[in-house]
């Protein structure tokens, strides 16, 4: 019978304390020792797996919610932008025109109290910066007419004040005035 020769890496006993054998012995057990601490990370990295597939699928529903909420106010951020620009526009255009408010009010205390305005138009001629108003009011007093035009000719508000008609139609008690006015630039 022929004897079967054995191949075995482990250590012999008689030789416990070469290198070979201590290097094999070590590898062996620190081997072992890496492939378990390997095979619990593989594991915690597939059962994790499952927590950030749920995670995800929460977010994703999160954003498709918010995505839908922007959408819906998309309508209402333009008209809101578009008020915005609006409102600039007209608040450059109000800082640039002069003050009516002023040109108004002189003529508002020049005027007796029973005038009544049927039509007045103020503007402002772009080339000489001039602002003037056209007028035409109804009294039923000709010294109200009278008082009205004195007082706006003594009005240092008013630079000009040019009678365009004043009629009165016969069988009726009213008198109608048109006028312009030219108000004196403003010293500011």
């Amino acid at each position: 019978m022929i004897a079967k020769k054995e191949v075995s890496f482990l250590p012999e006993e008689d030789n416990v304390n070469s290198f070979s054998s201590r290097a094999i012995t070590w590898l062996t057990t620190v081997g072992r020792l890496i492939i378990v601490v390997t095979e619990l990370i593989v594991i915690c990295a597939f059962l994790s797996r499952f927590w950030l597939d749920r995670v995800n699928s929460d977010l994703s529903e999160v954003v498709r919610q918010q995505k839908a909420i922007l959408e819906s106010t998309t309508p209402f951020e333009k008209e809101f932008l578009s008020l915005q620009k609006r409102l600039k526009i007209i608040s450059n255009f109000y800082h640039t025109q002069p003050e009516y408010e002023k040109n108004l009010n002189s003529l508002v205390e020049s005027t007796p109290d029973d005038i009544v305005y049927n039509n007045l138009v103020v503007s402002r001629n772009p080339t000489s910066n001039e602002v003037s108003a056209v007028i035409n009011l109804v009294s039923y007093k000709e010294s109200s007419i009278v008082d009205f035009i004195t007082n706006l000719m003594l009005n240092p508000q008013i630079s000009t004040v040019d009678i365009k008609s004043i009629d009165k139609k016969p069988r009726d008690t009213k008198y109608s005035v048109n006028l312009t006015l030219i108000f004196a630039k403003s010293k500011t």
